[in-house]
């Protein structure tokens, strides 16, 4: 993890006091960026940051809605004209005037990447420092380096100031940064955001205000986000990050950046005790925090249906309420109604079950046992006829090697339980899977197994090679669809005799699959899926009898349904606890030379 900067400047001439003048005209440039250039991880939450961003320059912060542009993915060249043309605007109508610039996406300590695309910084701190404004605003949600929370960069890079990339010759600045620069900041999903963004942009609508004056100043904004940002990057970060702040502003001590009484819509609440919490029903976000203690606080809100919440050690106290355009609701914490008890909405699990993810976490180890049969009937070949395969008990075994890499051993014995009873001993053999992506997004995992055969009296018999790709895309947080692609083929041993071709050449077998998998209240997992195989003979097969036969793959195509194909998962998983799964499974195969059924039932043991 290495350092992203998320900045906010303000860059202030010495502008007269508040005594009457013209209004200051205020023009904002948005940015968001979830483009990644070559080589980079896209962003999933730029686009919201630098929207709500822009909704409370509008709603609290006296901007014109039409002076508030917006751009998504933009080429530089386009973020830089923007710049200029309202720089030049400002410079024609001569009197105080503020220019704000917001960017959400990578960064490097250079440059800024807009569109995947390099913007120099030096470009950037020239509109900066641009006296055509009196006052200049820029707030830079940008990183290097990257994880399970999306730091929004590229590769590791030497740990750099945060006041080198913007810093200004310029007297009367404010400094807000998301992190030191040896500190990551990133985006979250449970958050829709990054961390200091989402917290400034709740400050702003009101809850950072200390002084119940209806104003936020900068000072107070950034207590706010640095106090929930760090409370936030303890919980669920890797790292501690810790916002940082430098106020050089000429002939004041703090800078007013929005004003509640200016919003149309707006809630006050009135607490006694607190934390409160508001949520928005529309989208179940918690959109900002009040501190505790006795507060009255105004905060302005888009117009929606709002949840105001305090959880105790006694249970949830709630209250829905509507906020209108052009009125302002009023919530008292006493007024609040017992709505659930504690633990009520806990999930069951204080972590996902192993059994569910697509590879083991470090250290995690499952053992498997299953009893399996089989029946089915072959139609042209060697060896037509029914067949039908006894109850056998087998074993399985996996580990989580690391966070991202599995072992799975193959080739563990077999028993067979009719009589006579065998045991068929194979040759261990291994599989190492490798996972790419994050759980809950998408994830591929590439993998390679390598097998011996054994032979009575002649070892090995030959050596089995398999590469193969599995993608599993997360529709929610329990279900998902899978699709996988697979190529085997066996070396055979110069002294193995089949026992009814006398020349047997290479064989590559493929297949392909797609499966749907859902786990329903952390109790049982279903899952089912599709697949079709084919076997390819690189050269005919010469018979005992004789004969030449000539192969052909779409003759040999085989179709499966079921669980355990298309899908990882078994038809049916009941998770009796964190260690203990019970399992059953079913598929039906068909073909133009073969049809078949399988049955099994078995145990999941992990931990």
């Amino acid at each position: 993890m290495n350092a992203l900067l998320a900045l906010t400047l303000v860059a202030l001439t010495a502008a007269p006091a508040d005594t009457g003048a013209p209004p200051v005209n205020r023009l904002a440039v948005v940015v968001g960026a979830n483009r990644a250039a070559p080589g980079r991880t896209p962003l999933r939450f730029a686009h919201r940051d630098a929207r709500n961003l822009a909704s409370v320059l509008v709603e609290a912060g006296q901007f014109a809605r039409e002076d508030v542009l917006v751009l998504e993915d933009p080429e530089p060249s386009r973020v830089l004209a923007a710049l200029d043309s309202r720089l030049e605007r400002l410079g024609k109508e001569g009197r105080e005037g503020l220019l704000l610039f917001y960017y959400s996406g990578h960064s490097d300590e250079g440059a800024l990447y807009p569109n995947g695309q390099p913007l120099a910084l030096k470009e950037l701190r020239a509109r900066l420092e641009d006296g055509r404004a009196a006052v200049r605003v820029g707030i830079l949600d940008a990183c290097q380096g990257g994880s399970w929370t999306r730091a929004k960069g590229l590769t590791p890079a030497a740990p750099f100031a945060v006041e080198v990339p913007l810093a200004l010759s310029s007297e009367g600045s404010v400094l807000l940064a998301s992190s030191t620069g040896q500190e990551a900041s990133h985006e979250t999903d449970a958050l829709q955001g990054s961390f200091f963004t989402y917290h400034l942009v709740a400050g702003l609508r009101g809850a950072a205000d200390e002084g119940d004056d209806g104003q936020v100043t900068v000072g107070e904004a950034f207590a706010y986000a640095q106090r929930l940002t760090i409370r936030d990057t303890s919980l669920h970060g890797e790292a501690v990050q810790h916002p940082s702040f430098d106020l050089r502003l000429r002939g004041r001590q703090d800078l007013p950046l929005t004003r509640l009484a200016s919003a149309s819509s707006t809630l006050e609440v009135r607490q006694e005790l607190g934390p409160l919490q508001v949520i928005q029903l529309h989208t179940g976000l918690v959109v900002l925090e009040v501190p505790e203690g006795r507060r009255a606080l105004r905060m302005a809100l888009p117009v929606g249906p709002y949840l105001v919440r305090r959880r105790t050690p006694e249970g949830t106290f709630a209250r829905e309420l509507q906020v209108e355009a052009g009125k302002t609701v009023t919530v008292h914490e006493e007024n609040l109604e017992l709505v659930g008890a504690p633990g009520l909405a806990a999930k069951r699990y204080s972590k996902p079950l192993a059994a569910t993810l697509t590879t083991l976490p470090a250290g995690t180890h499952a053992v498997s046992t299953r009893v399996s049969v089989g029946y089915g009937e072959q139609w042209v070949g060697p060896q037509s006829g029914l067949y039908s395969s006894p109850p056998n008990l087998g074993v399985g075994y996996r580990v989580g090697l690391t966070e991202r890499l599995e072992l799975t051993v193959f080739g563990l014995p077999v028993v067979k339980l009719s009589r006579p009873q065998e045991v068929s001993v194979g040759i261990p053999s291994p599989k190492l899977s490798y996972r790419l992506g994050e759980v809950g997004r998408f994830e591929w995992v590439p993998s390679m197994s390598f097998s011996l055969g054994a032979q009575p009296g002649k070892w090995p018999e030959g050596v089995g090679l398999e590469a193969a790709l599995r993608t599993r895309w997360w529709l929610s947080g329990s279900s998902s669809v899978h699709m996988g692609a697979s190529v085997h083929s066996y070396f055979r041993a110069p002294w193995y005799v089949p026992p009814y071709v006398y020349d047997s050449p290479r064989q590559v077998n493929s297949s392909l699959g797609a499966g749907y998998s859902v786990t329903l209240g952390e109790v049982v997992t279903l899952g089912i899926g599709f697949g079709v195989s084919t076997a390819i003979f690189l050269g005919p097969l010469r018979l005992a009898d004789g004969s030449v036969h000539h192969s052909n793959p779409l003759e040999l195509l085989t179709y499966r349904i079921g669980g355990s194909g298309g899908s990882p998962f078994p038809l049916l998983s009941i998770h009796l606890d964190d260690v203990w799964t019970l399992t059953a499974d079913a598929s039906v195969s068909w073909g133009k030379s073969n049809s078949g059924n399988g049955f099994s039932a078995g145990v999941l043991a992990t931990f």
